[in-house]
């Protein structure tokens, strides 16, 4: 097993800045942070496998060297666990031969053994391997062929392949969720900091020492957390794969598409990652304030829902109907109704939710508004999730919204129209539900076929959370943006708001429309355009989580 080191330290904009010396040149860099951070501030980026921003630093690869001053005077150094001091001297591969011949050497350790995998491996094109060779390495091969490679691996896995060479372990099966190749491990380490430091349970270690040295599970146990997909992404090579995307994409077809994660209050920061019209896998995005560099297997699979059972068309007495002939006709019953209940969604954006407010007032005395939710609520788990299932449950809070959805349960007769979006109430309550249907008039807004719009009179397609832009205020009291991925399954489909606008004839033209009526419910809003909410969202002044 690998030891235990602490924290890097990061740079903070309020921390204090110290004037070092960096080849040959005086520049100013945040005090006390390691080199490699220092370093990213002034533009110089420094090759690295086994660190990692939010890890345990280890020092284990040497891959980060740099020469600094000491008693001696200059001498080797990793940037990874070399705190900044004032005055200090630091010599990087632009000044100094000994610090480029000590990378390529590292690199040609790391490449003597490893396994030409590259046409196969899932890691082909975000690879740190082949990104610090082609940085740090180019070296001259001295590789003997009579002598060949020696591939690592367990004594249990290794085996013989065609051409009479011999192995490491190939596609190990580490649990549900991950396959392991032993053989093109670089024992940087990483997974094993995540499964101790962030996940809390130790499931990986190195085994053996040496040049005898792989990695495994525990003996008798399996890779088996909520948080186990991680180790994937923070591999730096390809040993470390996971079984749901595994020989599915090549990584440089992929275009990304920045979002939040809806179905937790958190609301942690991803990416989704898509190919012709087909999102293919979810990715983390760093925010150091919200999930830092995780997210837990539920948010990274929900990908795999987007191209499932989609609701396309329209429903109008269990026969298919044109969209636009299915918004008409939940157009003519919501305005020709005695009296309409409209149920909000804290899993839809702050947009979807101001444009049902404003139908709701549209229709005077005639319409009212429920919300709230009937998923359970569980507990944070420090890591990425709140334990809250409702998105946007503080924005609902914000806009005026209550949750009183168990008060139309017990008024449901009252009302010959109904209106749902972003539910699937039946799936979540049955029982409860189906008081709902004493309502003869049943219209739900949703992006897939599912219990509700089993229940509905009338069902409209709309767009799925990946598939719009709009923004949610998590539970810290931030606002963040969702976008919109090009995968429509349809492209009739539209936003809720934009629905709620053709079926409430708000004439709203853009979800700029929507978010200017979110912005006069919420104060906290004021002079808050998307532009200025940012990648990293925004914490809303005088909010109260």
């Amino acid at each position: 097993m690998s030891n235990f080191y602490h924290m890097p330290v990061l740079p903070k904009p309020d921390a204090k800045k110290v004037t070092i010396n960096v080849d040959g040149a005086d520049v100013e860099v945040p005090e006390g942070t390691n080199l490699v951070e220092a370093l990213k501030t002034i533009g110089i980026d420094t090759p690295h496998f086994c660190y990692h921003q939010d890890l345990p630093v280890s020092g284990n690869c040497r891959q980060c060297m740099v020469e600094t001053d000491g008693p001696r005077g200059m001498g080797l150094a990793i940037a990874c666990y070399t705190p900044v001091r004032a005055g200090m001297k630091v010599a990087t591969d632009r000044s100094s031969d000994k610090v480029k011949q000590a990378r390529q050497a590292v690199m040609e350790f790391q490449l003597a053994n490893h396994p030409l995998d590259c046409p196969i491996c899932d890691k082909a094109g975000e690879c740190s391997l082949q990104d610090n060779y082609m940085a740090a390495g180019r070296h001259e091969s001295r590789m003997r062929e009579d002598i060949g490679k020696l591939y690592k691996g367990s004594p249990e896995f290794r085996h013989e392949d065609a051409k009479g060479q011999e192995r490491g372990g190939k596609h190990v099966d580490l649990g549900p969720t991950v396959i392991l190749d032993q053989e093109r491990c670089i024992l940087c380490d990483r997974c094993v900091r995540f499964m101790r430091s962030v996940a809390g349970e130790e499931q990986l270690y190195i085994n053996q020492r040496g040049d005898h040295a792989f990695l495994s599970t525990f003996p008798g146990m399996e890779l088996k957390h909520d948080y186990d997909l991680n180790v994937t992404d923070i591999c730096p090579v390809g040993a470390l794969t996971g079984k749901h995307f595994r020989f599915r994409q090549r990584v440089w077809n992929l275009s990304k598409t920045e979002t939040i994660d809806p179905f937790d209050s958190l609301g942690a920061n991803i990416t989704v990652e898509h190919n012709d019209g087909q999102a293919w896998r979810i990715m983390p995005r760093r925010n150091p304030e919200v999930n830092k560099s995780w997210i837990s297997n539920r948010t990274r699979l929900e990908y795999q829902k987007l191209s499932k059972d989609r609701l396309t068309a329209g429903s109008f007495q269990k026969a298919e109907v044109p969209l636009a002939q299915a918004v008409a006709r939940a157009g003519e019953l919501v305005r020709g109704a005695r009296k309409v209940a409209v149920v909000a969604s804290g899993t839809l954006t702050l947009e979807d939710n101001a444009a049902l407010q404003a139908l709701v007032a549209g229709l005077d005395k005639k319409a009212e508004l429920f919300s709230g939710s009937w998923a359970k609520v569980g507990s944070p788990d420090g890591i990425a999730q709140s334990g809250d299932p409702v998105g946007n449950r503080l924005g609902l809070k914000l806009l005026g919204i209550s949750e009183n959805l168990d008060e139309l349960v017990a008024r449901a007769k009252e009302f010959d129209v109904l209106l749902v979006a972003g539910h699937d109430l039946w799936a979540l309550d049955a029982q409860k539900a189906k008081a709902l249907e004493a309502i003869p008039e049943r219209i739900v807004l949703s992006p897939w076929h599912d219990a509700t719009t089993a229940k509905a009179t009338l069902s409209v397609g709309v767009r799925a959370w990946a598939e719009v832009r709009g923004t949610m205020v998590n539970c810290q009291g931030r606002i963040q943006m969702l976008n919109a991925a090009p995968i429509l399954p349809s492209p009739d489909l539209e936003p809720v708001w934009q629905v709620v606008s053709s079926i409430g004839k708000l004439g709203w033209t853009s979800e700029l429309d929507a978010y200017k009526a979110a912005q006069a419910g919420i104060p906290a809003l004021a002079g808050i355009n998307y532009r200025g909410i940012g990648s990293q969202g925004r914490l809303l002044e005088g909010v109260v989580a």
